[in-house]
């Protein structure tokens, strides 16, 4: 299965393979964007201009590292079933500081989040923090708070969204704009 990071600001539709399995460019995408954590991921689903649903999947912190991971394949995997998305974008890993404890445990929240995408055949492009942020904000630098009041004016959401929430429907947005091109 093809996965795609974009390391840069420039990025065209011509970096997506053409064959009619990984691209279909039927006019719209169902595309699920999600914000890797092992204590909490987010995900949002979007199609065309519309958010279909968004939440925070969240693991029990007594139970064992196999077990988070194992709970997390299963949520994701509910998700997948009930929105069918043609395109999953993943945030890429970004840790200033902190442990190699850390970063180790993300890698492998973010590896069962991947396989399971994976094994429904769909096609994921993993984006930089940064380059999500300027596609909402304009700004790569943007504070979390400047993204979470973005994507709820961009996507028109008037109610609250929790932080990795917020972060996977940027993903997701950041996504559909460039298979827009």
């Amino acid at each position: 299965m093809p996965t795609l990071t974009s390391r840069t600001k420039s990025w065209r539709k011509s970096a997506l393979p053409a064959d009619g399995f990984w691209y279909r460019d039927n006019g719209f995408h169902r595309i699920i964007g999600i914000d890797p954590g092992l204590s909490a991921t987010g995900f949002g689903i979007i199609e065309r201009n519309s958010v279909l649903d968004f939440g925070v999947i969240r693991t029990n912190r007594e139970a064992t590292t196999g077990e988070r991971l194992v709970y997390l394949a299963r949520e994701l995997e509910k998700v997948l079933k009930k929105y069918s998305p043609d395109f999953g974008a993943v945030e890429t890993l970004f840790f200033n500081g902190g442990g190699a404890r850390s970063v180790i445990l993300s890698a492998q929240s973010r590896g069962a989040l991947l396989l399971t995408l994976a094994k429904r055949n769909i096609p994921v492009i993993e984006l930089t923090p940064a380059t999500i942020k300027l596609a909402i904000t304009g700004s790569g630098r943007a504070s979390k708070t400047q993204l979470n009041y973005m994507v709820r004016k961009v996507l028109k959401i008037n109610s609250n969204i929790p932080e990795h929430a917020a972060d996977a429907l940027a993903v997701a947005y950041c996504l559909r704009n460039r298979l827009k091109m």
